[in-house]
């Protein structure tokens, strides 16, 4: 079996989850096969090239948004070069944006405005440049991108993201940015739709260091909308505690905008497996909770979930990520779920790795580095 093929199976059980018709089901899958053409035929019998992009470096996630209103699927994708390393996972998703704005008729102008800023990466750096597309009912796919700030070096993250915000002329919302970066807290992606500027959004995204409920909903907080109770309590739920202490397991992303020095928007994001629970029985459970609270339906996900657990809930690795935000006073979570390529060989090797490039379980016979940026 193929990379490919085996990440697929996942996509389709999302997408049927959702109620995405087959032709769109056909069609996501379609464009996914573009978005991974670059390790699509590798043997899942290898072992993985480095990734941070999955606990256990599968290279991809799918994801299902939550509101009771929308039928959308998500997937993320890190493009990658061989042999394994920055500049060749950065020129993989180069050559991947040319692709898309070929195909799908893409914007690249921010891409390209930006890019002889990341051209150059560590060569210790965890990651580069994510892709990520849309599939929504009734609607043609978009995509998007995420641009690694540690990607020159984690000690210099700040100075990358202001000089991104610089050339895509959102400098005016710096100060408020590092208004929010309290003690060892991160920047870790930028994020933007591939579609013209005056329409597409730009997302910075916070890796807070240590954090609590009540310090995430603080974090949330933008003019003109407080949600805090909210994030509080689905932080609460998905934790199993009242006032736990999560570790470089939380994001704020950041809406900016030109003209306006505030943030205009926010979510709140949580790393699942592991820092909430380990069991996804627990995880599903704790989930199912959180969005009967915000009276979001369930079954979407619930069919998800019950379709990748095809040896029961006991195991370990299908949860990623969840994420809540509020349009209009209306609660939206995304649950991000995993293929897991590799956990099931090797368990969650890109969480703590001792080695990243160019496998995170590469022959002892070969040149190892230690992480000198930090894994998302």
């Amino acid at each position: 079996m193929t990379r490919f093929e085996a990440a697929a199976r996942t996509l389709r059980a999302v997408a049927r989850a959702s109620g995405l018709d087959r032709v769109e089901e056909e069609r996501a899958v379609t464009v996914f096969r573009t978005l991974v053409d670059s390790w699509a035929d590798a043997p899942l019998s290898a072992p993985p090239p480095w990734s941070g992009l999955g606990a256990d470096a599968s290279g991809c996630d799918m994801s299902l948004v939550l509101d009771g209103a929308r039928k959308e699927v998500r997937v993320t994708v890190e493009a990658q070069g061989h042999p394994p390393s920055p500049r060749a996972y950065w020129d993989a998703a180069m050559r991947l944006s040319e692709v898309l704005e070929a195909r799908y008729g893409a914007d690249l102008s921010r891409l390209r405005a930006l890019a002889d800023i990341f051209q150059a990466p560590d060569p210790d750096a965890v990651g580069v440049l994510w892709h990520g597309a849309v599939f929504r009912d009734g609607k043609a796919p978009w995509f998007k991108v995420y641009f690694h700030l540690m990607a020159l070096g984690r000690q210099n993250a700040r100075a990358t993201a202001y000089a991104a915000l610089e050339r895509l002329g959102l400098e005016g919302s710096w100060d408020a940015v590092e208004s929010r970066l309290h003690g060892t807290d991160e920047l870790l992606f930028l994020s933007f739709d591939l579609v013209p500027a005056d329409i597409g959004r730009v997302k910075l995204y916070i890796r807070h260091a240590d954090v609590t409920p009540a310090t995430l909903a603080l974090a949330a907080q933008t003019p003109g909308s407080d949600n805090s109770g909210g994030v509080r309590a689905f932080v609460e739920v998905l934790a199993g505690s009242d006032n736990p202490v999560i570790h470089r397991g939380a994001l704020t992303s950041l809406q900016l905008k030109r003209g306006s020095k505030m943030p205009v928007h926010a979510s709140t994001h949580i790393r699942l497996y592991p820092h909430c629970a380990s069991s996804d029985a627990v995880l599903f459970a704790r989930i199912q909770r959180a969005l009967h609270r915000l009276e979001v339906p369930a079954g979407p996900y619930e069919k998800a979930v019950t379709a990748l657990a095809t040896r029961g809930l006991e195991e370990e690795g299908i949860h990623g990520w969840a994420s809540v935000q509020w349009t209009q006073q209306r609660p939206s979570v995304t649950v991000y779920l995993s293929p897991r390529l590799y956990f099931p060989q090797y368990g969650p090797i890109a969480l703590d790795p001792v080695r990243m490039w160019p496998s995170p379980v590469a022959p002892q016979h070969l040149h190892e580095r230690q992480p000198a940026c930090a894994s998302p």
